[in-house]
């Protein structure tokens, strides 16, 4: 991605998001190394809509292979949709973007997304969503998702021609968040772990930063490694990792 000055930030990004992430046989020892009681986790659910289409042995999935992830979230109260479009440079021009989706405030943002020698950029609005309307959708009893939208993302769904309605709901995953907190680095980590099935369950830590990105990265994945978790060569997002999932089990 283009540099700007000494400190290798992205250039017109608001920070960049680091990741790491533990396999299944690696998440109890990650838990307790990292101080993280599954008791102080915040529990949530997580569906996706995508347009699944039988693709020779597996399903096509042609929005995430757009970089469009269109995700619903539950905490059990509060719901929200996020809106995401995420790829290598040159997918979004960061500028355009913040023109674009001023109107969003803070729920709107533009950032790196790292993972191992993976660099992407990922641009995003989130928007609350009412609860009861959510439930609705997911017991079938009104599948018009696009009501779910906020006007901004409607209006980007329909400038990047996405389908609004019609979509295959897949999920839920399972999903047990910890606030970010000083867990042996000057950065304080966050940490979420995902659950599909018991044959797919992942632990991801993460830190933001606005800085020297590539100094953070080798030192987060340095932390990782000294207290002895392996990190695998390439590591896809959590994200296409579980729609592959859910995809091939509808």
């Amino acid at each position: 991605m283009s540099r700007a000055g000494n400190e290798s930030l992205p250039r017109g990004v608001d920070g960049v998001e680091i990741k790491v992430t533990l396999d299944s046989d690696q998440i109890e020892d990650g838990l307790v190394a990292f101080d993280l009681p599954r008791e102080q986790a915040r529990k949530r659910r997580i569906w996706f809509c995508e347009q699944v289409a039988e693709s020779g042995a597996s399903a096509a999935l042609p929005l995430l292979t757009r970089g469009l992830i269109l995700r619903l979230r539950s905490t059990g109260g509060d719901a929200d949709l996020t809106v995401k479009l995420r790829g290598p440079e040159g997918c979004v021009d960061p500028q355009g973007w913040r023109r674009r989706t001023r109107s969003a405030g803070k729920r709107a943002k533009i950032e790196g997304d790292w993972a191992g020698p993976r660099r992407l950029l990922s641009a995003s609005v989130d928007a609350d969503i009412d609860d009861q309307q959510l439930a609705n959708v997911l017991r079938g009893r009104d599948r018009r998702v696009s009501r779910l939208f906020s006007t901004i993302q409607d209006d980007l769904l329909r400038d990047w021609l996405v389908p609004r309605d019609g979509f295959d709901i897949l999920g839920p995953v399972q999903a047990m968040k910890w606030d970010p907190a000083s867990r042996g680095l000057d950065h304080e980590i966050a940490a979420e772990m995902w659950q599909v099935d018991d044959g797919l369950r992942f632990l991801e830590l993460s830190i933001r930063v606005e800085r020297d990105p590539e100094g953070a990265q080798q030192a987060l994945e340095g932390l990782v490694r000294d207290r002895h978790f392996q990190i695998p060569a390439q590591q896809e997002t959590k994200t296409r990792m579980v729609l592959e999932r859910l995809s091939n089990r509808e």
